[in-house]
């Protein structure tokens, strides 16, 4: 794929504090060798800027978002379909790098158009925008390797300390497990929320903290490159659908885009894309968390 790199992004260490004051990284979408279009032949005159389909991004986010060195995502499960979709829609693809604190506000605020990577759709999520789901998602408690044995269920964990990133469904599942500990008589988990994946990350890995909460696809990613993490227990109840948060504002846009997600799926071009990844796509829709 060729890409046009506008500007570098900072570290990742950097990313998440100085995120809204960087400019972004264009990228060419695959199969737009002739060049991009305006958007017109998708009748996107007007609800895009000419010729692009901007993406908020907040690294690192593997397998969803995988970035370079230089912190310039290169490929994932997200990744890849959004550069298939703007290929569908004749626009280049644009990745904008926000802090997780601004990234589901800054898609209202007309930031960019798509915000995502492994963001759940949640009913509370859904009164800020409207999302394009393509999968589903668990998540399940990890912890550092060689300590799996002491958890041979969730219940295991009761009373034990528990990294959470800030804002996200992390927290949610949480909360969840002390009050199935509690129910259980057993003393709740001792919650650290984190600003920064990094940051969560790094208190798991230091031992400021026993346990994390990770997506599957995201733990299992890490543990084939090598992370010094196991998954423990059982996966947590439920699951979520995860998508493509947009604009509820720009219907028109929202329905270009869920159309192109349908074309890629009902011909067989996502489910080629995310088998690297060891993942399965479900039909598009919208809003299909419930």
């Amino acid at each position: 794929m060729t890409r046009n790199i506008r500007r570098r992004l900072l570290p990742a260490a950097l990313a998440a504090a100085t995120a809204l004051a960087l400019a972004a990284c264009t990228f060419d979408a695959p199969g737009s060798d002739a060049g991009p279009s305006d958007g017109a032949a998708a009748g996107l005159d007007g609800l895009v800027k000419p010729g692009v389909l901007s993406v908020g991004v907040t690294l690192p986010d593997a397998p969803y978002m995988i970035p370079d060195a230089d912190n310039v995502p290169q490929s994932g499960i997200t990744k890849d379909l959004l550069d298939a979709v703007a290929a569908e829609l004749g626009l280049e693809i644009e990745f904008i790098p926000v802090a997780w604190e601004g990234g589901i506000t800054g898609v209202a605020a007309g930031r960019y158009d798509i915000y995502g990577g492994s963001l759940y759709d949640t009913l509370e999520r859904q009164q800020a925008g409207t999302f394009v789901d393509f999968m589903t998602e668990q998540a399940t408690l990890i912890t550092t390797a060689g300590n799996g044995g002491a958890y041979a269920t969730r219940l295991d964990a009761c009373g034990q300390t528990i990294a959470t990133i800030r804002g996200t469904t992390d927290v949610s599942y949480a909360e969840a497990l002390t009050a199935e500990c509690e129910e259980a008589g057993k003393p709740g988990m001792q919650v650290t929320e984190y600003p920064t994946q990094q940051d969560a990350e790094l208190a798991l890995e230091s031992g400021r903290t026993a346990l994390g909460i990770q997506s599957e696809a995201g733990a299992a990613y890490a543990i084939e490159q090598g992370a010094n993490r196991e998954i423990v227990a059982e996966p947590f109840d439920g699951g979520f659908y995860v998508g493509s948060m947009m604009n509820t504002a720009k219907p028109e846009l929202i329905d270009a885009v869920l159309a192109a997600m349908t074309t890629l799926y009902e011909d067989g071009t996502t489910e080629e894309l995310f088998a690297k990844y060891g993942v399965k796509p479900v039909a598009p829709g919208i809003n299909l968390q419930k």
